[in-house]
């Protein structure tokens, strides 16, 4: 078949073009082994609508990809596809795809049910197990254990020269080495969905080949790892940076601050390693806060793991959160003076956006506590929207953000407000 990918437009963020969609381009690659695949992203343009009725009768399948933040984009191409070829065929995956399964396997009802099931097939997965791809309705893709199996992602799908992102000077492209976090943190989306709960690394030999093709092949020496946390397998991790040390290749990635302070030998192995940054979930200076949202550490030891990055002379970015279930303006402040204590680096400070795939959301329950906020988790109050209509992003050009949650004592203005002052700390 004629097969066209389609990686949407997210005009929200601060820059479209800094890591491209490679969850989309694994897809294409997958698909290209059997059919015709074309890639068009429209990642940076704004002729997306035009594109959709120029291409209406040119392919067999439409395949588009799709975060959460990004649906009203994506689903506005379907629309005006779907005007121009009534009868043209379709297929919705992604993140948000593998989201709102989840959610209907559990039998919970959600407006964006009905919209995906608009698409010919709603798949969930991968996507490199294509056997059900082109099968109509609610389609799983097999979960991939060994993850060295998938084929190196064809990049000759995109334009990598387009895409731009320089750290220390020195052009930067995204790889990931492994799939999947243990971890429970109730704010992150996908402790219910199996592609993101399990944990499957690429090996050492086969992360190398993958660097070594994109320094090789389009001048890449430096990388932004994907992985949620690069420490879960600490003989793996040693292995591979042993290897990477005969490398003159530069990383930044993310650590969690427990697995620092028990294991702190692995920043020295990361430095050796090439890597300049390191970032960690701080989310907030109340142990109480932090022990709510199952984070698994504690403020000290968040303070612990900055003192060990930060004496091994690599670079500390903090990421933290406000509007966490239960919080208050005291818990605010810890978190504000935990920054004041530690001064990382850099840090970022957010407030969160319960979306489907987490357990904020999709354990959340009816309230009619406030009357702008129908759905409550732990006194975090917010609505379920219609994804296919609603702007819904944490952070987005000018730093401006689309959330609208509320805590039992802090309106949503408050906590963007409480964001904005904090920010001004840097």
């Amino acid at each position: 078949m004629k097969v066209v990918v389609i990686n949407p437009n997210t005009p929200f963020l601060i820059n479209e073009k800094v890591f491209p969609n490679i969850g989309a381009v694994r897809v294409a690659t997958a698909l290209s082994k059997e059919h015709d695949v074309e890639f068009i992203d429209l990642a940076g343009r704004n002729d997306g609508e035009e594109v959709m009725k120029q291409i209406a009768h040119k392919y067999d399948c439409y395949l588009f990809t799709s975060t959460t933040p990004a649906f009203p984009y994506t689903y506005t191409l379907f629309k005006r596809l779907k005007i121009t070829n009534p009868k043209a065929k379709t297929i919705i995956g992604g993140a948000h795809a593998s989201a709102i399964s989840s959610l209907r396997r559990r039998g919970i009802k959600d407006i964006n049910i009905e919209r995906l099931e608009e698409f010919d097939t709603i798949f969930e997965g991968e996507g490199e197990d294509i056997t059900n791809i082109f099968t109509p309705g609610w389609q799983k893709g097999k979960l991939i254990h060994n993850i060295d199996t998938t084929p190196i992602p064809n990049w000759g799908f995109i334009d990598p020269k387009s895409y731009v992102y320089n750290m220390n000077g020195r052009r930067t492209t995204n790889i990931q080495t492994q799939r999947g976090c243990p971890y429970q943190c109730t704010f992150c989306c996908g402790r219910d969905i199996e592609m993101y709960n399990k944990v499957r690394s690429h090996s050492p030999e086969r992360v190398l080949q993958e660097m070594d093709l994109l320094h090789k092949k389009y001048g890449f020496s430096s990388f932004m790892w994907y992985d949620d946390e690069i420490g879960v397998d600490i003989n793996r991790l040693e292995i591979l940076c042993k290897e990477l040390e005969k490398r003159k290749y530069q990383h930044r990635g993310f650590v969690r601050s427990d697995i620092v302070v028990k294991h702190p030998e692995i920043v020295e192995w990361l430095k050796k390693a090439g890597f300049v940054k390191l970032c960690v979930g701080v989310e907030s200076g109340s142990d109480r806060v932090l022990k709510i949202i199952k984070k698994g550490v504690t403020s000290e030891m968040n303070l612990q793991a900055r003192r060990i990055i930060g004496n091994a002379g690599i670079h500390y970015e903090a990421f933290t959160l406000l509007g966490l279930p239960t919080e208050t303006e005291e818990d605010v402040q810890m978190t504000k003076e935990w920054l004041l204590k530690a001064k990382p680096d850099d840090f970022d400070i957010n407030v969160v956006t319960p979306y489907p795939g987490s357990k904020i959301y999709d354990d959340s329950v009816p309230s009619n506590r406030f009357k702008k906020y129908g759905w409550v988790y732990r006194k975090l109050y917010f609505n379920k929207s219609d994804y296919s209509q609603t702007q819904s992003f944490y952070k987005g050009i000018g730093g401006k953000s689309a959330v609208d949650t509320r805590t039992e004592t802090m309106t949503s203005e408050r906590l963007h407000q409480l964001r904005e002052e904090i920010q001004c700390i840097k």
